[in-house]
C-alpha cells in the first residue's frame, strides 16, 4: 500500500467506525474498531476535527460525524429523490394559501431554488429551480445562512452584495443584526427586498448533525400574501420544515440518507 493509499484509507477506517456507531466513540473505542496505533488515531481525529468531518459529542471526548461530512452527504442526494420527498408538503401549503410554495438548498456557496410548486393559475413565475437566491436579501438565504457558523456568516459578509430595492439590507451590520432576529423569531422575512411588491416567508429545516441546509418558503405578492395572517403562514412553513427533516432522516422515505445513523442521532448544532 502506497503511502497516499494509506493515509486516506486511515482516514476512511475511522469515517466509517464513526458513521456505523451513532453514539460516538472514545478514541480508545476508535483504536480497538480501526487497529490503528493510538498516535495515528489521535492524529488523524484531530486532523478530521480540524475540517469539521468529525466533532465531539456535547463537549465530551466521544467523537461523531461532524456536520461538515453530513452537508456533502446532503448535497450528493439526486434532484430527483429530494423532489420526491419535498412535493406532497408543498402541495399541502398551496394548496392551502393558494401561492408558490418551495424549498432552497445551501450549496456552500449559494442557496439556490432546489424545488417549486405554483398554483395552477398563477400568471408569472416569483422562484423557478436553479435560481440563485441572495443570502442577504431573500427569506430563504436568510433563514439557511443565519444557522450557519460564524466564520460562514463573515465569509459572505466580507464579499460585495446587491442592492435590489429601496429596502434590501446591505451593510454587514444590518444584516448581522437582520440574521440575529432571524434565530430569534426561527424564520426569514423578505418584504420588497429583492422585488418590489414581493412578499415572502421561509423557515429552516434543522436536520439532525447536519444543521439547516434547506428551508421551505412561500413567495407572493405581496397585496396578496397578507390576506393570511403571518402567525399562520409560520406555523404552517415550520411544520413543513418539520415533516420533511423528518422524511429525510426517515429509512423507508430516503434510504441514502438513513444509511448514515449519525443523521438520525447526531447531536444537532447550532452557532
Amino acid at each position: 500500500m502506497d503511502e497516499s493509499g494509506g493515509i486516506l484509507s486511515r482516514y476512511a477506517l475511522i469515517l466509517e467506525s464513526l458513521a456505523a456507531a451513532p453514539e460516538g466513540l472514545s478514541l480508545t473505542e476508535i483504536i480497538a474498531a480501526t487497529g490503528l496505533p493510538r498516535g495515528t488515531a489521535h492524529r488523524l481525529v484531530g486532523a478530521l476535527m480540524g475540517v469539521g468531518y468529525v466533532v465531539r459529542q456535547g463537549g465530551r471526548k466521544i467523537y461523531v460525524l461532524g456536520p461538515r461530512l453530513l452537508r456533502l452527504l446532503h448535497l450528493g442526494i439526486s434532484p430527483a429523490s429530494v423532489t420526491s420527498l419535498v412535493r406532497p408538503i408543498l402541495e399541502d401549503l398551496v394548496a392551502r394559501f393558494h401561492e408558490t410554495a418551495f424549498l432552497a438548498k445551501f450549496t456552500g456557496d449559494n442557496v439556490e431554488t432546489a424545488f417549486m410548486l405554483a398554483p395552477e393559475d398563477e400568471q408569472r413565475s416569483l422562484v423557478y429551480p436553479g435560481r440563485v437566491m441572495p443570502m442577504h436579501a431573500t427569506a430563504s438565504g436568510k433563514s439557511i445562512l443565519a444557522f450557519q457558523a460564524a466564520d460562514v456568516i463573515e465569509g459572505y459578509l466580507e464579499a460585495p452584495r446587491e442592492r435590489y430595492t429601496e429596502a434590501t439590507r446591505v451593510s454587514a451590520q444590518a444584516i448581522r443584526a437582520d440574521f440575529a432576529e432571524v434565530r430569534r423569531r426561527g424564520y426569514g422575512i423578505c418584504d420588497n427586498e429583492m422585488e418590489p411588491g414581493v412578499l415572502s416567508y421561509a423557515c429552516p429545516v434543522h436536520l439532525d448533525g447536519a444543521g439547516v441546509v434547506y428551508s421551505i418558503g412561500l413567495v407572493g405578492v405581496a397585496v396578496g400574501l397578507r390576506q393570511h395572517e403571518e402567525t399562520d403562514v409560520v406555523a404552517a412553513l415550520t411544520d413543513a420544515a418539520a415533516r420533511f427533516a423528518a422524511r429525510m432522516r426517515s429509512e423507508d422515505e430516503a434510504p441514502f440518507v438513513a444509511a448514515v445513523p449519525a443523521f438520525a442521532t447526531g447531536e444537532h448544532i447550532t452557532p
